[in-house]
């Protein structure tokens, strides 16, 4: 444990995070039927992809409930980091110097993140990218790391094509996945535009696995 842990864990913890850890006194049972279950679909744009030097550069975040995505139920910022000087990832996200100059604190948004998150299942594209960057985040703020479930809509493709009948995916990049489940592709590597379409392609895994059976939390989760 390094010694900022120590200090931070010697008080009470901060109201948000308090508020934050309330969601998960009562966890939620894995009998859970999908509709019942709040998910969301989260998306980073970042520096990089190094999880130990890299730092957020934008966020996004949409709830899907009941089977719907709850377009009013959106998060998207640019996060503040003054010291940002493009590098080769600026040819994929188009992030500029000025539009992170301007951009949310990290602390007041990951303040934002635990709120609306609660104890939502967390849902992404290669999502244990991004749930590390997170976690590097809120363990500076908080000397935690996040409780909720995480799904990959990675693992989701993979376990379709164990249960159905065609060719498994050889290329699992976002692009790839979703002009084969025939999802159009619209403001690609914006925080926001993946958040929706990773939100559109979960949708359409949820309905095909229901299909064939996985109906609850528990049956979605196990591999």
């Amino acid at each position: 444990m390094a010694w900022r842990d120590l200090f931070k864990s010697a008080g009470p913890p901060a109201p948000e995070w308090a508020a934050y850890l309330e969601h998960f006194k009562s966890p939620l049972p894995r009998t859970s039927s999908l509709e019942d279950i709040n998910f969301v679909v989260l998306d980073l744009e970042t520096t990089g992809l190094n999880t130990r030097k890299d730092h957020m550069l934008s966020l996004g975040a949409v709830q899907v409930k009941n089977f719907e995505i709850q377009i009013e139920r959106r998060m998207e910022y640019f996060v503040l980091q003054r010291d940002y000087s493009p590098n080769q990832s600026i040819g994929i996200h188009g992030i500029m110097p000025e539009q992170t100059a301007t951009g949310i604190g990290e602390v007041e948004l990951m303040q934002k993140l635990l709120s609306f998150l609660g104890s939502a299942v967390i849902v992404g594209h290669h999502i244990g990218f991004d749930v590390a960057i997170l976690n590097k985040a809120i363990k500076r703020i908080y000397g935690k790391n996040l409780k909720n479930k995480v799904i990959d809509t990675v693992d989701l493709v993979k376990r379709w094509d164990r249960l159905g009948s065609t060719a498994p995916h050889r290329d699992l990049s976002l692009d790839a996945v979703c002009q084969r489940w025939k999802l159009p592709l619209h403001e690609r590597h914006t925080a926001a535009g993946d958040t929706l379409l990773t939100a559109m392609l979960f949708l359409k895994l949820l309905g095909n696995l229901q299909k064939r059976g996985v109906n609850t939390l528990g049956a979605l989760l196990r591999n």
